[in-house]
């Protein structure tokens, strides 16, 4: 049996931001089903899955050097391996943060939310090969933690959200 093999010159632009699309999603997701859930540590064990998801995409582009959408991406083993790191980074938040966001009950979906799309804009970061790519994913990922810095409500979370 022949194994399989993918022209990567004529492969589609979004196949190289397959991982971050499927982490968008699933912060969509968390974003919609907070809304029926009354289990809310169900929203964490989602958002854990669509990181796992993500890495399992991104592993599948660890041999791969193509340029995507007019070189504005570029999926090659140095990026995927930076991808790899924040999707692990932020599994690991996740993890650890199932205690803190038992602050805020109504709030929860969001803040898992979040954390998935400033890892997206992460992500983004790492691929990025045109100054405008960076700057649009270094903005993603800023306004995501600007609005994480501020979540609290207290005095000090504020203070610190409004010098951002």
């Amino acid at each position: 049996m022949q194994p399989i093999v993918f022209n990567l010159e004529k492969l589609p632009d979004w196949f190289g931001v397959i991982p971050e699309i499927v982490l968008f999603v699933f912060a969509a997701a968390v974003i919609l089903l907070d809304l029926f859930l009354n289990q809310k540590k169900v929203l964490a064990v989602i958002s854990m899955i669509g990181i796992v998801i993500s890495g399992l995409f991104s592993l599948s582009l660890w041999n791969v050097h193509v340029t995507f959408f007019n070189g504005l991406l570029t999926v090659d083993s140095f990026a995927v391996f930076f991808k790899l790191l924040f999707l692990g980074i932020a599994f690991m938040l996740v993890l650890v943060s199932e205690d803190y966001a038992s602050n805020f009950r109504s709030l929860r979906g969001e803040y898992y939310a979040l954390l998935l799309i400033a890892t997206v804009g992460m992500m983004l970061m790492a691929a990025a090969s045109d100054l405008t790519t960076i700057y649009l994913s270094l903005e993603l990922t800023g306004i995501s933690l600007y609005a994480l810095v501020g979540f609290l409500k207290d005095r000090k979370s504020t203070e610190a959200a409004i010098k951002y």
